[in-house]
């Protein structure tokens, strides 16, 4: 219906190596006659990538932009929500600058 949702989530393995994963949400309208309508919500991995170097803000936005620019989907993002984290308002920041 034109929006997608996205979640991110970053975690480290027994290696200590870090992995970020990026999973898009959305909904699709199907229509079959007049009155009759169903809305299927569709959920799909868009990125699973190793990230070398520190989780500062800026390096996790532009990761995240990587992934959603290589899929064209940079103009469907119209918000962010996290849990309190100030390494997150740099993410945040640096996606209305660069984004």
């Amino acid at each position: 219906m034109g929006k997608i949702s996205f979640t991110m989530d970053l975690w480290t393995d027994l290696d200590l190596r870090a992995y970020m994963a990026v999973t898009a949400h959305w909904l699709e309208l199907h229509r079959s006659g007049r009155v009759q309508q169903n809305i299927d919500l569709h959920t799909d991995l868009i990125g699973f990538v190793h990230v070398p170097g520190s989780h500062t803000g800026d390096h996790l936005a532009s990761i995240f932009l990587a992934i959603i620019d290589c899929l064209k989907l940079v103009k469907k993002v119209i918000l962010f929500l996290f849990y309190e984290d100030t390494s997150l308002y740099d993410f945040i920041d640096w996606m209305d600058y660069n984004g």
